[in-house]
């Protein structure tokens, strides 16, 4: 029996060996717990060198690159470590501690973004400190866990202070990354609009109604891309087609009758396209009085439209609104004139052009 213990006391100790941490682990464990952050590093490194299929030494060298905000090479651990087979418990960790320090590093990015708006003159030199700080915060956290409102904030900020390339690196940065997001895609088109990039704009904004046809953003940042890239006919059907999806929007047909407008001075068109880029334009801004009666230009457009047209009475229900509502804007009691000109009626023909000239319009 005497034999028999003493053959168990070296396989027990053995045992107890095998399951402990390396010695520059250990000693970096113990480091780290009484906050000596440098020598833990120190050896958290060594260990990772000595055992680099350890994935708790990986673990511990995140953890210690964190309390040192070094995000970049923490997450470049925590990776390491994720590799390398850890245990659940390693892996609920490493889980946490991410969620945690993201957390941390956008909310720090959304303080610092309300103090910048906050600001009576958000072009200081105060301000831009404040919001460059936000951006930073954002990209960090981004780098800590992939997240989409990081990467558009980042965006965001890069294209607030004027640097338009770092903008454009992130906003093509959430297309790559969420290739499945019609939003995503939006923000690279609209971006590219606002560049005045226009052609740029287009092919993006296209991938977005791909994914998500009935996006209204889309609709109308392409329209607006087609118009100022100078596809008019495409802008015309985009235009219709955002009128449809969006009704309530003022814009869409105004811009539409704007177009069928553009469409009557050119000198080649015939007289049958005439007719109908004239009754597009008057039945377009009939839309838009319809949604928003107070706006002058859409009355002004709409019985210039119905004159040209010949469509002397539709004209002159247009023009009567017109100057019901702007009783001082000459140019509507002028056009009345015309109006009642041509339907033979002299007498409120002149008086509506003496009202006119009484308004200074000669």
């Amino acid at each position: 029996m005497k034999k028999l213990f003493l053959l168990f006391v070296p396989i027990l100790v053995l045992a107890l060996l095998s399951s402990c941490r390396p010695p520059e682990l250990e000693g970096a464990f113990v480091d780290y717990n009484a906050g000596r952050y440098d020598n833990a590093l120190k050896l958290a490194k060594e260990a990772t060198e000595k055992y680099p299929t350890n994935a708790e030494a990986w673990y511990l060298l995140g953890e210690i690159y964190g309390k040192k905000e070094m995000y970049p090479e923490m997450k470049k651990a925590f990776d390491k470590a994720l590799a390398n087979n850890p245990t659940p418990d390693i892996q609920n960790k490493i889980k946490s501690a991410t969620m945690y320090y993201f957390q941390q590093l956008f909310n720090r990015g959304v303080s610092n973004y309300n103090a910048y708006a906050k600001m009576e003159d958000t072009s200081s030199e105060e301000a831009k400190k404040q919001l460059e700080k936000s951006t930073q915060f954002f990209k960090l956290a981004n780098i800590v866990k992939p997240d989409y409102k990081a990467v558009d904030l980042t965006a965001l900020g890069y294209s607030i202070l004027g640097q338009k390339d770092s903008a454009l690196v992130y906003y093509k940065k959430l297309t790559t990354e969420w290739p499945d997001s019609a939003d995503a895609f939006v923000k690279l088109g609209r971006f590219y609009v606002v560049q005045q990039q226009f052609k740029e704009a287009i092919p993006y904004l296209e991938k977005a109604l791909e994914i998500d046809p009935n996006n209204s953003d889309a609709i109308q940042i392409i329209a607006e891309a087609y118009d100022f890239a100078g596809e008019t006919d495409k802008a015309i059907e985009t235009y219709k087609r955002a009128m449809k999806i969006n009704p309530e929007e003022k814009a869409f047909p105004f811009n539409l009758g704007r177009l069928y407008f553009q469409k009557i001075a050119d000198e080649n068109i015939d007289e049958a396209a005439k007719a109908e880029y004239l009754k597009g334009c008057a039945d377009a801004f009939g839309r838009v009085i319809e949604l928003d009666p107070s706006m002058k230009e859409a009355y002004d457009y709409k019985s210039n439209c119905e004159i040209m047209a010949k469509n002397y009475e539709a004209a002159l229900v247009t023009l009567k609104q017109a100057t019901e509502r702007f009783p001082d804007e000459g140019k509507f009691w002028y056009n009345l004139g015309v109006v009642y000109y041509n339907l033979k009626d002299n007498a409120k023909a002149k008086e509506a052009i003496d009202k006119a000239k009484e308004l200074g319009l000669e």
